[in-house]
């Protein structure tokens, strides 16, 4: 799903399709979505879930504006950030904080781990606190993950994804075509994936689907 220029969520649609208002009320600040549904975050820090177009009561409340969501793909592990900080967010209605001493900016949950960004380096989360993601890229921005699928735009507008093997490959940018103009490669501002494919939107609010062949 997509947060549109109006401000109102949208489904992504399968290759070739219609993209379709999803609720046609809420205006959330952030979206984090799953296999079982989606997570939103209103201003105030409170984040909710919904399903097939409806929404629950808010559920977890955190110290400021959420700037990011992410969870697995089955549902069973949610994450925010709010202020800088990562907290993961428990079905009781508590959060607990995770990494407190990077300062977050990008958060996904893929290939068996939490990945984090604080904007200069990558961490993946342990049981300890958050380590250095070795031969990762730099200055990345924006992070999204689904099961063994990871993608990273950095601060220059690259996109990067990382390989099973645990090497990062870096993919080209988004071509445009205009009339009467040489097509042009646009830099990425944010990367979302889906069961289905890897979408990106580059400095001009254009959404593509991200080729990811080798």
């Amino acid at each position: 799903m997509a947060i549109g220029t109006n401000g109102l969520i949208y489904n992504y649609p399968e290759t070739g399709g219609t993209w379709r208002e999803w609720n046609g009320q809420l205006r959330p600040l952030a979206l984090g979505g799953s296999r079982d549904g989606l997570l939103y975050a209103e201003r105030g820090g409170r984040v909710g879930a919904g399903r097939r177009g409806r929404v629950s009561a808010l559920t977890w409340t955190l110290n400021s504006d959420v700037t990011d969501l992410a969870g697995d793909s089955s549902g069973n592990q949610s994450y925010a950030i709010a202020g800088g900080r990562v907290s993961r967010l428990l079905e009781s209605g508590q959060v607990a904080d995770i990494c407190p001493d990077v300062h977050a900016v990008g958060v996904a949950v893929a290939q068996g781990q939490v990945w984090l960004s604080d904007s200069q380096r990558l961490y993946v989360s342990t049981d300890g606190g958050c380590t250095g993601a070795a031969g990762a890229p730099e200055h990345i921005g924006r992070l999204s993950g689904r099961d063994d699928r990871l993608f990273a735009v950095d601060q220059a507008g690259d996109v990067f994804r990382r390989l099973k093997d645990g090497s990062w490959q870096k993919l080209p940018r988004p071509k445009k075509f205009r009339a009467d103009r040489m097509p042009q490669d646009r830099p990425v501002t944010d990367v979302a994936v889906t069961s289905t494919a890897a979408w990106v939107l580059d400095d001009e609010k254009t959404v593509f689907v991200l080729s990811e062949s080798e």
